[in-house]
């Protein structure tokens, strides 16, 4: 081969590294599978009426995030919560939250979350995406501070949600109940 002809194969090899489709390309983004582990996470609430607030948990709940750990931007989000679950520490109220007048839990057996996208906010991340409680799907904005390695991520944060955007629409006239509910959570995760 002349030297003109070494020169364009050359050329050939720098442009095949270079151009899409060439011969070389950058390494894929890892994502990592984590795994949320319920006995190490907590979701909680708070909500508000006249007479005696309701701080409450949920014991039964699964996810999962799906991310490239260098860069939480690709993030994937899902989180299925069982509605029955729900515990005030007064079984009495626990099951009118269950009833048809809140959760209708028989009926609507689960709350979800699935993200959209994941947005950057300083030192934070703001996790966008569809929350569905009692059958109705509403976008949500999630502030999130999260801690990440290779096998485990942390994520907390907290957020107020309107019950009767969701059709939770129970009054009473002696304990009128607030409509702003504060959520929050430390969801634990491992790599699977």
């Amino acid at each position: 081969m002349g030297r003109r002809g070494s020169v364009i194969l050359l050329l050939l090899v720098v442009a095949g590294g270079l151009l899409p489709g060439g011969f070389a390309r950058p390494a894929a983004a890892e994502r990592v599978r984590f795994r949320i582990q319920p006995d190490a996470s907590q979701l909680t609430f708070k909500a508000t009426s006249r007479l005696m607030n309701a701080d409450g948990k949920f014991h039964r709940f699964r996810g999962e995030v799906l991310a490239d750990t260098k860069d939480l931007a690709t993030a994937r989000v899902t989180l299925a919560v069982e509605a029955a679950s729900i515990d005030t520490n007064i079984t009495r109220r626990d099951d009118h939250l269950r009833s048809e007048d809140f959760f209708h839990a028989e009926r609507y057996p689960t709350i979800t979350f699935e993200s959209i996208r994941v947005e950057p906010a300083g030192q934070r991340l703001t996790l966008v995406g569809r929350l569905t409680v009692r059958g109705v799907t509403r976008e949500v904005a999630v502030p999130v501070d999260v801690e990440v390695s290779d096998s485990t991520l942390v994520a907390r944060g907290a957020f107020d949600l309107r019950r009767t955007d969701y059709g939770i629409t129970y009054t009473s006239f002696m304990n009128p109940i607030g409509d702003v509910v504060r959520v929050a959570f430390t969801f634990r995760a491992r790599a699977s």
